[in-house]
């Protein structure tokens, strides 16, 4: 029981999984000077973003152009049963990501179940416990046993994880690439094939302490400027 993940799916078509998007809507948006392509996949009933086209565009409009300049396309994704049992994420940066006839570096945000319970082993490591912190702060509800830590989702908490947190930190992954791998000034190598060599070599746990550290400070920056948090826009 494992996700397909080849480049070449059952039709034939050069993708992974998570390109394979059948979008109920495509919308180019203008955001200061850049421009982007929203792709939307109507939730299945029970899932939920927590949050609309209108909410992320809101919410980037609020950060430095230059953050996500780069970024092409935001993704909201349905993920398929056994992608949601097997690898649920809340969302990803895809570094080039060619959803049909579009191209470039993808945003995507997962729909969620609402009150799906998310079961971890009590042993956890110091990320997994910084991380538990992190969903408690989101609203999440968690409850203890002996065995384990059930966490279940709300459709608010899902709002504030994928909103408030999930976009920023995966723009924040965005922003340590451009600063490294990208910026001919800042960035790793002046051999562009070894800055991408050595950009990729760091620790996956160092380009999540980046990211984690880029969403916390720009959620906090935005907070006490009164922007976030903001009410639902259709």
């Amino acid at each position: 029981m494992t996700i397909p993940n080849s480049r070449l799916d059952r039709f034939g078509m050069d993708t992974v999984y998570q390109e394979r998007v059948k979008p109920t809507l495509v919308e180019t948006v203008e955001i200061g000077s850049n421009s982007l392509v929203i792709l939307y996949e109507e939730p299945r009933p029970g899932f939920t973003y927590g949050c609309s086209l209108g909410d992320v565009i809101h919410l980037l409009s609020q950060l430095p152009a230059d953050d996500f300049d780069l970024i092409d396309l935001i993704i909201f994704r349905q993920p398929t049963r056994k992608q949601a049992q097997q690898n649920p994420v809340w969302g990803r940066l895809q570094y080039c990501a060619a959803v049909g006839n579009h191209l470039g570096p993808a945003v995507y945000l997962e729909a969620q179940r609402i009150g799906a319970p998310l079961r971890w082993n009590r042993k956890l490591s110091l990320e997994s416990q910084a991380e538990l912190a992190r969903l408690r702060a989101d609203g999440h509800a968690i409850t203890e046993n002996k065995r384990e830590f059930v966490i279940t989702p709300s459709e608010h908490s899902i709002r504030n994880k994928l909103l408030y947190r999930t976009v920023l930190h995966e723009i924040g992954h965005w922003v340590q690439y451009e600063r490294e791998a990208l910026n001919e000034t800042t960035r790793l190598s002046e051999d562009p094939d070894m800055t991408y060599d050595l950009y990729f070599s760091k620790p996956v746990a160092e380009r999540e302490q980046f990211a984690h550290r880029y969403a916390t400070e720009t959620a906090t920056l935005l907070r006490s400027k009164g922007v976030l948090p903001f009410d639902p826009i259709d």
